[in-house]
């Protein structure tokens, strides 16, 4: 099975190095945030990366589930599933992701729906610290699952 996902293995390395990036410039924006001084620049920053992390974990399902899974969810919900079928696959699949792990990214899934759909202005800089303050050990889990994941798929 290695050679038949090779391809798709370099195509979620790739998006990790993205999520990386985006976390060191996550981290730097973070540092400057100061919650008593109003920055117009900090929070929809902080915001931008966030939806950036978000999208990055999605952007690694979809690949995932295109190739592996051939399968792809539809309809106006299809973030959500997305996100669900990645700890509860199609029947003789491995799942990507255990429970735990996507309980926890669901959170920045409904991030990205509110940055998306309003605007930059109404972002709170103390309402994302606690995504931010978080996102460390839910990135090392999440790189942990992937990695458990190729090693299961290659057996």
């Amino acid at each position: 099975m290695r050679e038949k996902y090779e391809e798709l293995r370099e195509d979620v390395l790739d998006e990790e190095k993205a999520i990386e990036e985006t976390l060191e410039r996550l981290y730097n924006v973070r540092s400057k945030f100061d919650s008593q001084t109003k920055d117009y620049l900090t929070e929809p920053a902080m915001g931008t990366y966030l939806m950036n992390f978000y999208n990055g974990i999605e952007n690694i399902l979809r690949h995932i589930t295109k190739e592996y899974y051939l399968a792809m969810p539809k309809g106006a919900s299809w973030h959500k599933e997305l996100l669900t079928l990645s700890s509860n696959p199609p029947s003789g699949k491995i799942a990507i992701f255990n429970h735990d792990i996507a309980e926890r990214i669901h959170p920045y899934r409904n991030f990205r729906h509110r940055f998306v759909s309003g605007y930059g202005f109404q972002l709170k800089g103390e309402k994302m610290l606690e995504l931010v303050d978080n996102i460390e050990p839910l990135w090392r889990d999440t790189k942990k699952a992937i990695k458990e994941f190729w090693s299961r798929l290659e057996l």
